[in-house]
C-alpha cells in the first residue's frame, strides 16, 4: 500500500480487517508501526526493491495538493509524483508478477461533465486542472500495461473520503459525491479479489439523493454497495462545489 501514512492510507492501515499481510509504504513512514517501510515512488530502484514478493498493490500515494490550483512548481511535483511515480510502480509490478494493481484515480477526471448531466462509471475523461489531467494520464498507462503485459488493473475514480465520526461534519454540509471511509474501504477490499481481467475504470462515490455518478459498474464488477447513507444519519448535503475546510481541521 503506497501512501500509507497519508489521509486515506492512515485510515486503511488502522481499520483494514482482513487476512491480508499489509506492507505499508510511505516517504514518511510511521516509526511506531512495524508494517511500514520507507518508499519514495519517484525512486525506481526503491520501488523495485519494495515490490519483491508482493501479490497486489494498492496505490494511494500522490502529490498532496488536489484541486484546480496551478503553477509551475506545483505542476512539476504533480507530474513527478503522480505520473512518473505511477509509471515506476507499474514497471516494477510488471517485473515482479503482481497479480492485482489498484490505481487511485479521481472523479475530477470527469469534472467536465457539468450538473445535472449523468456521469457513467467509466465515462471518457473530461479533466479539469493539471491534477485531474495527471490522473487521466495514469489511467491511460494502466490500460496500456493491462493490454500489453496482461496485468489485472482496477482504476478507482474516487472523490474525497470523509470520516463521519469527526465532529466537523456535524456542522459542515457535505458534497454529494463524497464517500464515507467505510464504503471506500469496502470498494478497495472488493477490488483486490474481484474477477477482473485487463483494466477496468470504476467510479466509487457516496450515496445521496443528489448522486449523478453511476455506480452500476462498481455493483456489477466489485459487488460494491454503499452501506453508509449520510442523509439518513442526519448529515446535511450541500452542493458539488461546497467549500472544503482546510484538511488540518479534519484529517
Amino acid at each position: 500500500m503506497t501512501g500509507a501514512a497519508g489521509y486515506v492510507g492512515r485510515y486503511f492501515a488502522q481499520h483494514w480487517q482482513t487476512e491480508d499481510e499489509l506492507i505499508l509504504g510511505d516517504i514518511y513512514p510511521n516509526p511506531d508501526d512495524p508494517r511500514f517501510i520507507t518508499l519514495d515512488i519517484t525512486n525506481p530502484a526503491q520501488v523495485r526493491a519494495a515490490m519483491q514478493g508482493v501479490d497486489a498493490v494498492i496505490h494511494l500515494a500522490k502529490q498532496a495538493d488536489e484541486g484546480p490550483m496551478e503553477g509551475d512548481e506545483l505542476n512539476g511535483k504533480r507530474f513527478d509524483v503522480n505520473v512518473k511515480g505511477t509509471f515506476h510502480l507499474l514497471e516494477a509490478a510488471r517485473d515482479a508478477g503482481v497479480k492485482r494493481f489498484i490505481f487511485t484515480s479521481t472523479v475530477m477526471t470527469v469534472l467536465g461533465y457539468e450538473a445535472p448531466q449523468w456521469v457513467d462509471s467509466d465515462a471518457p475523461p473530461r479533466p479539469v486542472g493539471s491534477y485531474a489531467l495527471g490522473k487521466q494520464l495514469c489511467e491511460v498507462m494502466c490500460a496500456h500495461y493491462a493490454r500489453e503485459f496482461g496485468m489485472s488493473i482496477v482504476c478507482l475514480r474516487i472523490p474525497k473520503p470523509i470520516d463521519l465520526e469527526h465532529p466537523l461534519w456535524k456542522t459542515q454540509p457535505l458534497r454529494p459525491q463524497w464517500v464515507p471511509f467505510p464504503d471506500l474501504m469496502q470498494a478497495y477490499q472488493k477490488a483486490l479479489t474481484a474477477e477482473i481481467e485487463g483494466c477496468e475504470v470504476i467510479t466509487i462515490v457516496g450515496e445521496s439523493s443528489k448522486r449523478r455518478w453511476d455506480l452500476s459498474k462498481a455493483e456489477k464488477l466489485l459487488g460494491y454497495q454503499p452501506r453508509v447513507l449520510p442523509e439518513e444519519l442526519g448529515f446535511e448535503m450541500g452542493s458539488e462545489d461546497q467549500p472544503i475546510p482546510a484538511e488540518s481541521n479534519y484529517a
